[in-house]
């Protein structure tokens, strides 16, 4: 029995390991693009407090050099929620680097029925480098237009640095 057991583990093992390998098939290349609209989309699992994380980009390439994107974050917390909702206009100046100006929206929505803050007008200008189609990298400064930083999201103005990887 320990026999058959180890034949059907070296074989489970030898099919897993060959699935692992792309195989060219002549009727699709992935490496060519075929649309201008790109769908992106992602989710954190459900951490212990019941904390999830998502969002979604939806962007178009309206020719080489110029595209725009609609993002949407929604992250749940223990007291609240925060949405925001974001249009990027990307400028590339080379292949791989690109100028980022958009404009968001970022509100709270509240879980327990206090009033929640109003919601943040924020104006985000940045810089990115796209390092290869699965990785980039980018920073960004989001000025927060609002007079008032009530609100436990909520501050003036933010710097950030962030990367993505796609797999």
């Amino acid at each position: 029995m320990i026999t058959l057991v180890r034949i059907l583990f070296i074989f489970l093992c030898m099919i897993v390991g060959r699935a692992q390998n792309p195989q060219k098939s002549s009727a699709f290349d992935p490496q060519v693009e075929t649309s201008k609209l790109s769908i992106e989309a992602f989710s954190y699992p459900v951490f212990m407090d019941n904390e999830m994380h998502s969002q979604f980009t939806l962007g178009y390439k309206l020719d080489e050099k110029f595209a725009v994107e609609l993002q949407n974050f929604y992250d749940t917390y223990r007291t609240f929620d925060v949405q925001r909702v974001e249009l990027k206009l990307k400028k590339y100046f080379s292949d791989k680097l690109y100028f980022v100006n958009g404009v968001a929206m970022e509100r709270e929505l509240d879980k327990h029925g206090f009033d929640a803050a109003k919601p943040r007008y924020i104006m985000t200008n940045g810089v990115g480098y796209d390092i290869n189609k699965n990785v980039m990298m980018e920073v960004n400064h989001d000025l927060n237009f609002n007079t008032s930083n009530i609100g436990t999201y909520g501050m003036p103005s933010l710097f950030s640095v962030k990367s993505k990887i796609k797999f």
